[in-house]
């Protein structure tokens, strides 16, 4: 693994990055009925906020079949339960800090001591950044307007002006739960209270230190360009960050806080030209919303960012897919040849991946002949 000065999607820009619009994500979109018909929408999900919870319910029609029974629905209901508090709560909102403060003159000190107190709450990794205004959504989006309760859809977003840094932190996904996707895994919503409970945790301790602290999930900006420019990861083809120790496995968080903190340096860990000679995320998407081929720099629709060369997701198509199949997917997660427990051989394989690209098509190929990215049922207890 190498430091950079700069993240590895720098030299990928081809233009003024615009600030992202929530009001044009996924999840907005099928919130206002752009992607489905709500009225024909049929829920076993009872008193559900948003659209994506009442629709990825279970569907009496295969309540025998595994990985789709109504205990599998349970287990990701219950998942859910900090995330869902959190989110109504404490998510996207300041709240009173003690009137004195702690020094944080020494920013080495009290980077540490951040770091420290974040692994301890939960994080399996975190890095520190300054805030690219970039990154920050000009205005809430549907989904997270109703799951917050604190703003409108289309209500305008500006952090405050005590921002200076960003502490970023990663949830790893449970390796054995993943492998059930795209049934109902339960591993991912329980990924997100953990990621909740972490980030809710850490900014309440801040303040506590006499200093503005806001937590968020999915909302107010944008996590993967944050996680980049903190050293956890790179963007993959799959849309998501390849981080070292988990590949894509993982679930973004982040505190927004007045603390001046030491930033981390971005890291290059080969996943740009693995993913350059690799398509398995795009050959195995059940919805086909991954993208083949080299990169672009324009958007499939308003829901992608321009002026990036990347690879797009087709986030309609995605959905669409969760849909039909009454729960979310993460098939591109579990392909993944980054996605690996922790072990010598594989140890090796990241190491080789960051220093060549020699081997790329050997371990492409390697990945398929081990058949690592099956789908495997297993229920809880095996």
């Amino acid at each position: 693994m190498s430091k950079r000065n700069e993240a590895s999607y720098e030299r990928f820009i081809t233009g003024p990055i615009p600030r992202f619009d929530d009001r044009n994500g996924g999840f907005s979109k099928l919130q206002r009925g752009e992607i489905i018909d709500l009225d024909n929408l049929v829920t076993m999900q009872k008193g559900a906020a948003t659209v994506i919870e009442r629709a990825l319910s279970r569907d009496p029609a295969r309540k025998g079949k595994k990985g789709y029974k109504q205990e599998d629905y349970a287990l990701k209901q219950a998942g859910r339960t900090i995330d869902v508090y959190v989110r109504k709560n404490l998510f996207s909102r300041d709240s009173e800090v003690d009137e004195h403060k702690v020094d944080d003159s020494e920013k080495t000190t009290i980077t540490r001591k951040i770091k420290r107190v974040t692994g301890w709450f939960g994080a399996d990794l975190v890095g520190i950044c300054e805030v690219n205004p970039a990154w920050v959504y000009t205005h809430w989006g549907d989904n997270n307007a109703i799951r917050s309760g604190i703003a409108n859809s289309g209500d305008p977003i500006e952090l405050p002006s005590w921002v200076k840094s960003a502490i970023v932190m990663v949830i790893a996904m449970d390796y054995q739960r993943l492998k059930k996707s795209p049934a109902a895994e339960g591993g991912t919503d329980l990924a997100y209270s953990k990621m909740a409970f972490t980030a809710a945790s850490v900014a309440t301790y801040i303040r506590n230190l006499g200093y503005h602290a806001i937590s968020c999930g999915n909302d107010l900006a944008l996590s993967i360009p944050l996680a980049v420019d903190a050293g956890l990861g790179e963007l993959g083809r799959n849309g998501m960050l390849i981080t070292r120790q988990f590949g894509p496995r993982v679930r973004i968080c982040k505190v927004f806080t007045e603390l001046s903190l030491e930033p981390d340096s971005p890291i290059d860990i080969g996943v740009q030209h693995f993913c350059e000679r690799c398509e398995i995320c795009a050959k195995s998407c059940p919805g086909q919303a991954i993208k083949y081929g080299d990169r672009t720099d324009k958007a499939w629709d308003d829901s992608n960012s321009m002026n990036l060369l990347k690879w797009p997701v087709k986030p309609m198509n995605c959905l669409t897919y969760w849909i039909k199949n009454r729960a979310d997917c993460a098939v591109c997660l579990r392909t993944c040849p980054f996605n690996k427990p922790e072990g010598p051989l594989h140890s090796v394989v990241r190491k080789t991946i960051e220093t060549t690209s020699w081997f790329d098509r050997f371990f492409i190929k390697m990945d398929k002949v081990f058949k690592y990215g099956e789908q495997v049922l297993t229920e809880l207890e095996d």
